[in-house]
């Protein structure tokens, strides 16, 4: 169920409860040197035929394509490309330094880069808030900096109501390095701060960060998420060659679908699933290995809009439900 004023996304015409998971890209695999991505038209056209149905692509992966060209236009050129292909923006990630928000016109900056997410077609806008240099790998003992905590909260309360006005839903993203890093820290935030969660849980299971009452209330608070496999006190992007073997295996597939069941429960009020591999450690072609995950994000759809409807599927054993022998 939505928080507050985030909607739950999708088409309108259906019960929210009907209303189906659809799996994308996120950014940050498209921005690799390929020759799937020298052009937008070439980009759309892999990611179409990838089996994704969206994207979160926003101007800063559009404006390379399109240089010189004021943001409106951009804007309105990278729309009609991803469109065409059968595609849409669903959302679009954003990032803000620590430094970025001690800044006394940060908010307006802000509002504009929503603005260019609506004229894209998206619903929703997903943030990165970085963490304070003072406090970054400090394994977060910034949880006992209530003064700073505050303001992180206050910032995080200006960004979600800037874009719950501009009717557009929020989520604050899970992730290494940002004020969410750390579970304790980030549960007195929702208690400052309430808003639903992006949850690239891979940021926790690279550390072993899998279970107690902080690991569990954040896993209530995602309903948005961004998939990465992750290898616990490992990589936290891993290569997977063989994804079907891997699931057999209970590798880092079967490891990420266990870990999000709590948080896919009742739906995600995005209705989107997020691929999100990254050229990181030993994943050097992310856009094949994004491509070759999507069965795993259909099934993890597929999980989601039976559990909004009601309906519980087991999946205790990688025989239960098997993503690659059920397309």
């Amino acid at each position: 169920m939505a928080l507050g004023y985030n909607r739950v996304l999708g088409d309108e015409r259906l019960p929210v409860e009907a209303r189906p998971h659809r799996v994308a890209i996120a950014s940050w695999p498209t921005n690799v040197d390929d020759p799937r991505t020298r052009t937008l038209e070439a980009l759309v056209g892999h990611v179409a035929a990838a089996g994704y149905e969206g994207c979160e692509f926003g101007l800063v992966t559009l404006s390379r394509f399109y240089e010189d060209e004021s943001p409106a236009v951009v804007a309105r050129k990278g729309r009609r490309v991803i469109e065409g292909a059968g595609l849409r923006v669903f959302g679009t990630a954003m990032h803000f330094l620590d430094e970025q928000m001690r800044r006394r016109d940060w908010l307006d900056t802000a509002v504009e880069q929503m603005k260019s997410v609506v004229d894209l077609g998206g619903e929703y806008v997903t943030y990165q808030l970085y963490i304070h240099p003072d406090h970054a790998n400090s394994g977060g003992a910034y949880r006992e900096d209530e003064r700073y905590l505050q303001w992180c909260a206050d910032r995080v309360a200006e960004l979600r109501d800037a874009a719950w006005a501009e009717g557009l839903n929020f989520y604050l993203e899970v992730h290494v390095d940002r004020i969410t890093e750390d579970p304790a820290a980030l549960c007195r935030l929702l208690e400052l701060a309430a808003c639903e969660l992006n949850g690239d849980m891979s940021h926790y299971l690279a550390r072993g960060f899998e279970r107690g009452e902080h690991v569990e209330k954040v896993i209530r608070y995602v309903e948005h998420t961004h998939v990465r496999m992750a290898r616990k006190y490992g990589d936290l992007s891993a290569a997977v060659t063989d994804p079907q073997a891997d699931w057999a295996a209970r590798g880092v597939t079967w490891k990420m679908f266990q870990f999000m069941k709590p948080a896919l429960a009742g739906g995600l009020s995005s209705r989107a699933i997020c691929g999100e591999t990254g050229p990181m450690h030993l994943v050097t072609d992310t856009l094949t290995q994004d491509a070759t995950l999507v069965p795993l994000y259909r099934a993890m759809a597929r999980f989601a809009d039976a559990s909004a409807q009601g309906i519980a599927i087991k999946v205790e054993d990688p025989d239960d439900l098997n993503p690659w022998h059920e397309q």
